[in-house]
């Protein structure tokens, strides 16, 4: 449910205004910040390039500053996306030339400097260097082959991932393959080409959806917006390099193909789950919007089997049974976890964690079924009665974001399965509840990195550690919740029913009436 404004130019203008300088100061400090080098924030590269990306000068920055920097950084961006929002629906219409320049130019940016908060893309690094030397990251950890002889790469990842195999799909794996292939020994190049990947997927996700919602401006400004400009995007998936891009490409191409070639579309979607699992959230919505089509359903479950079924049998199920690991972990900064810290004390640990997977499972449910009822309608145009593209675009926004709302392992990188579908589709109160989400997220990881980490250690303030643990243990659980709520009571007074639907309902028996006394 589209919630109607009537357009002001006037205002329009000035939002349109402070959303793009609000994109670009978000942009202009995390680039500082990754200038100013290694911190408690910025990775460390190893065996450094000089005159190749990633750019930076050692200037050991304080931790405190480079933190309340990103800090700042967040908000504007949050802010932004807020302005961006307001103005869209007061009718701003920029020339797309410029947007498209915008999220191009912030990403490129982005991409030039070392990656930060998060140490994923070390690991990453690792497990192509790990193949590159012959091994199988699925059963060979960075620590086991430490234990064998000194590597630069290997050595350079951080703790706790030291000891962690791989639990990413096959075709993420070669990605870290090849990159490691074209790096070598330094850490540096092996990552820059895994963020070359990731800013190339976002960028051309963004492209994607400019076809799916046709030549309608308006729509094509949201996208570039929410999509390939969105500085949330930029700080939690780019500059952590996180791979969740790359998935989310495969599977929006999915959503291209699903209009003209069934086959195609689960072939793709089995490609984007064999890059990470948790993207069949996708394949779901597809099959929902195949629903009255038994014939199309099964045949799209074909092709995503055999992708799947072909590429996670190469690595054989070793490799299947580590991406579905992840299923059973609690992510510091969900109310998940304040709830397993207070069940913990007098129930078995085994026990709770079954309850709250129980919840969330019933809280994704429950979620969907209230957004499918208030979310608006796919801007992708039908073009034939029976095509399934907009239906599928809109329900993969809902389930998304039902998801990560619910999910025990959120991460801030995990909300682009999110913002990318939401961005083709129409304007609601779903959108802010995002910037309040995806913003409070990503402020809770920062710096984001264990603070046991030989890396982190010498710079990581007791006070700041103490800060930032507060903010990810307990203020931000506490607005997680507050948005889940928020979201619930919205649906709710729009007219949402819990359950909507005829089923199951007891047929009644025909009665025959009583013959009349005589």
């Amino acid at each position: 449910m589209s919630t109607e404004v009537t357009p002001d130019p006037r205002l329009a203008e000035r939002y349109g205004r402070r959303a793009v300088a609000l994109y670009l100061a978000c942009t202009a400090l995390i680039v500082a910040v990754g200038l100013l080098g290694p911190s408690v924030v910025v990775l460390t590269l190893t065996n450094r390039h000089a005159w190749l990306p990633s750019y930076w000068f050692d200037a050991k920055p304080n931790g405190w500053l480079v933190s309340v920097l990103i800090y700042v950084a967040i908000l504007l961006g949050g802010y932004g996306v807020w302005m961006a929002v307001k103005a869209l629906k007061h009718g701003w219409a920029p020339r797309l030339s410029r947007l498209v320049a915008l999220g191009i130019g912030t990403t490129a940016a982005v991409t030039l400097v070392p990656p930060m908060a998060s140490g994923d893309v070390l690991i990453y690094a690792a497990y192509g260097r790990i193949m590159t030397l012959g091994g199988n990251p699925y059963t060979t950890a960075p620590a086991d082959t430490i234990r064998l002889g000194y590597d630069p790469v290997i050595a350079a990842t951080e703790r706790p991932w030291q000891g962690a195999r791989s639990v990413y799909g096959p075709i993420a794996t070669w990605i870290q393959w090849l990159s490691s292939v074209v790096g070598g020994d330094s850490m540096q190049l092996t990552v820059w080409m895994l963020q070359l990947s990731v800013g190339i997927s976002l960028i051309l996700t963004s492209l994607l959806l400019l076809k799916l919602v046709g030549p309608n401006l308006p729509s094509r400004r949201r996208v570039l917006m929410l999509g390939m400009a969105n500085p949330l995007l930029l700080w939690s998936v780019l500059a952590g390099a996180h791979n969740d891009s790359i998935a989310v490409m495969f599977a929006v191409l999915a959503l291209v193909a699903l209009r003209r070639h069934v086959f195609l579309a689960g072939l793709l979607i089995g490609m984007a789950g064999a890059t990470k699992l948790s993207i069949g959230l996708v394949g779901i919505a597809m099959l929902w919007s195949l629903r009255a089509d038994r014939r199309k359903a099964l045949i799209m479950c074909g092709g995503g089997a055999l992708a799947m079924g072909g590429l996670y049998g190469i690595f054989g199920l070793q490799a299947f049974q580590q991406a579905r690991s992840q299923t059973s972990f609690i992510s510091t900064g969900t109310p998940h976890k304040v709830l397993l810290s207070l069940f913990d004390l007098f129930l078995p640990g085994a026990l709770v964690r079954t309850i709250l997977a129980i919840l969330a499972w019933v809280g994704l449910i429950v979620v969907a079924i209230l957004l499918s009822q208030v979310m608006p309608k796919s801007l992708v145009p039908q073009t034939h009665p029976n095509d399934p593209v907009p239906a599928a675009v809109r329900y993969t926004a809902i389930y998304a974001i039902a998801w990560v709302l619910t999910a025990m392992y959120s991460l801030p990188w995990y909300d682009v399965i999110a913002w990318l579908p939401l961005a083709a589709v129409a304007a609601s109160k779903v959108d802010k509840f995002m910037v309040v989400r995806t913003t409070m997220l990503a402020i809770a990881y920062v710096p984001g990195r264990d603070p046991n980490a030989r890396q982190v250690a010498a710079s990581l303030s007791d006070s700041l550690e103490f800060f930032s643990a507060r903010l990810r243990d307990t203020i931000c659980p506490a607005i997680e919740l507050a948005v889940l709520v928020g979201l619930i009571v919205w649906a709710r007074r729009s007219g949402a029913q819990w359950w909507p639907y005829d089923w199951p309902r007891r047929k009644q028996k025909a009665v025959p009436e009583k013959a009349s006394a005589s």
